[in-house]
């Protein structure tokens, strides 16, 4: 999913949005206790004269065209996918005090298969509760607890784009965050009309943030993904970031991160980075340019019982609005892949003629950091042949139409050109998809 209504927001008041899972028992606990002191508060609260203002309704209606073409890089086999993917979103608020809160929000998904060659795999018709969540907070003293099912979510996705049965708290002072939390995904049932069999894998995470200045904010972060419960070893991921603007013009992000910990009896030493720059331009159509570079280590040695390559937190989404209100895949939108084994040089120029309208044209190159047969991860099923590093390149068009209230038009297209790693005879690859939405 693409868009979500109340994406981007932050943990606001001190814990407005997070998402930790735990134990079935403690967790009921847990919630019970919160729910009933948020009843208390709530009925003392002399701001809200019933309780039926202090309920809010909303929600969204999607339906999109998506089509995949050639995923495979082979011409030659039939492999090509047209869907019309349509969403209802229904979105419950009960807020009676500064105090608590309590969300709902329950998602009603098909995907009507138009055509899809080869095998392809049926697509059900999805119920899903995406939110599901109390926050007890305490705005003057920057705390807050919130429980239940949440969206984790940075702002570029690089960390975590996810629902997840969370346990989360909270503290938000001037200049400074710090939050602290454990989770699971879909410890309950995420989707009540099909049973779907999730990783028992538990994330602790600590993160923090302080900002010296009102243009730059700084983060530093530490991820634990506990595997234990299916046999497996605990996965740390530590990592800086930085975030702001130079100036009246420029934009920036940066991460730097390690992965460390073992994976089948392997030590993992894998380093990452991802940076970009955008400068917008003083001229008609209010034009942007941006520059990007990202890099996720590889392994060279596979035989020598430590892993180098790098690896993200499995939770990412790596999406972002980069310069318009639309959020796109920053590393392509046909190729999307993991930053593991990669590098990937970004270039892009956008405008923005209108507040509600967007264009962006972004050109990706991939190159492999060691020559390997295989991806960790991609939207590609193609996988290199090993006897080369230059994966191939990308150009994307993405536009943005938002200047009908409650209105919202997205077009994403990719072109995937296949680079020596896989092969003489690899062909292009093409990816298009165009959303309507329209919330209430």
């Amino acid at each position: 999913m693409r868009y979500h209504p109340r994406m981007g927001e932050s943990f606001r008041d001190g814990a407005r949005r997070a998402g930790v899972g735990g134990w079935r028992r403690p967790l009921r606990v847990i919630l019970l206790s919160a729910v009933l002191a948020g009843v208390a508060q709530g009925a003392a609260a002399e701001d809200a004269e019933s309780l039926l203002d202090a309920l809010e309704f909303g929600g969204s209606i999607e339906v999109a065209f998506e089509r995949q073409q050639n995923f495979d890089l082979d011409s030659k086999i039939a492999d090509d996918v047209d869907l019309l993917p349509v969403e209802l979103q229904l979105e419950l608020v009960f807020e009676p005090s500064d105090y608590f809160e309590a969300v709902v929000q329950a998602t009603l998904e098909r995907e009507f298969e138009l055509r899809v060659e080869g095998l392809g795999e049926r697509r059900e018709t999805e119920l899903l509760i995406e939110e599901a969540y109390v926050t007890l907070r305490d705005p003057d003293l920057g705390l807050g607890l919130q429980v239940g099912r949440q969206l984790f979510e940075d702002e570029r996705q690089w960390l975590y784009d996810e629902e997840l049965d969370a346990v989360r708290a909270a503290y938000r002072a001037s200049g400074g965050s710090l939050e602290l939390s454990v989770s699971r995904k879909a410890l309950v049932d995420e989707d009540l009309l099909n049973e779907v069999e999730e990783e028992p894998v538990s994330n602790y995470m600590l993160v923090g943030a302080y900002a010296p200045n009102d243009e730059v904010t700084l983060g530093a972060y530490g991820i634990v993904r506990d595997d234990r419960g299916r046999g497996g070893d605990p996965v740390y991921f530590y990592g800086l970031s930085s975030k702001g603007t130079i100036g009246a013009r420029l934009d920036f992000w940066l991460d730097v991160a390690l992965v460390r910990g073992r994976d089948e009896g392997v030590d993992l030493r894998g380093t990452g980075l991802d940076f970009l720059g955008l400068y917008r331009i003083d001229a008609p159509l209010r034009p942007h340019v941006l520059l990007g570079y990202a890099f996720g280590s590889g392994d060279s040695d596979p035989d020598d019982g430590r892993d180098g390559a790098f690896r993200q937190t499995g939770l990412q989404g790596n999406e972002a609005e980069l310069g318009g209100p639309t959020a796109f895949s920053t590393y392509g939108e046909a190729f999307d892949p993991e930053l593991s084994n990669l590098s990937i040089f970004t270039a892009g120029l956008g405008a923005r003629p209108r507040e509600g309208i967007s264009l962006d044209l972004v050109y990706h190159s991939y190159r492999q950091d060691k020559a390997s047969d295989e991806l960790r991860d991609a939207a590609l099923e193609a996988e290199p042949t090993g006897q080369s590093r230059r994966l191939g390149s990308e150009i994307d068009l993405v536009l943005g139409f938002e200047e009908i209230e409650d209105f919202r038009i997205s077009g994403f297209f990719g072109y995937f050109m296949p680079g020596r790693a896989f092969g003489p005879g690899a062909d292009d690859a093409l990816f298009a998809r165009i959303e309507i939405e329209y919330e209430f």
